[in-house]
């Protein structure tokens, strides 16, 4: 892999891995819970991890199509929810259904691998000057969405190993 992805892979990896193990044992009550009627709940979390890198890797940087697509993850899953979780108000995640968990980190694990293949065979250095546009943040480039996605992963990584630790309580 090219030196300078390295630590991008590394870091999404190392994220992926901690959501895992805060995952683990959890049951659907607590996957599904949410603090306040405006809070996210751990699966939605879950989900939309895996759909924002999905979408800023493969349909923003690869200008293809998302795996959520490709792969036919929504019928799958069973969630037809055609945005990856950007824009929605609090009703409208508190609408959705709650997620098969087991299933989505499956489709996480194809994104992972999806994000892992284009860095070691298609993304090159020039590639970080791109410039995109996006409704919120233009003008971004390549460089900006790595940076980006890294901190959007660890974040809601944190607000899940918090709402476990509010559930469950320390290291538990």
């Amino acid at each position: 892999m090219k030196p300078f992805l390295v630590a991008i892979d590394s870091g999404l990896n190392e994220a992926f891995d901690k959501l895992k193990r805060a995952l683990d044992g959890l049951s659907e009550d607590e996957l599904h819970w949410r603090p306040a009627l405006e809070s996210n709940t751990i699966d939605w979390m879950v989900w939309h991890m895996a759909r924002v890198e999905d979408n800023w890797i493969n349909v923003r940087l690869r200008n293809s199509e998302s795996i959520w697509d490709r792969d036919r993850w929504a019928e799958r899953c069973g969630v037809e929810e055609p945005t990856n979780g950007f824009g929605q108000t609090a009703e409208d995640i508190r609408a959705m259904p709650a997620f098969d968990v087991p299933k989505i980190m499956d489709y996480y694990q194809a994104v992972r691998e999806g994000t892992t293949e284009y860095f070691e065979n298609e993304m090159q250095e020039s590639d970080l000057s791109i410039e995109l546009t996006h409704p919120r943040y233009d003008p971004v480039n390549y460089a900006w969405v790595l940076g980006h996605l890294l901190c959007e992963e660890a974040e809601h990584l944190g607000q899940i190993e918090y709402l476990r630790g509010m559930m469950r309580g320390l290291d538990k």
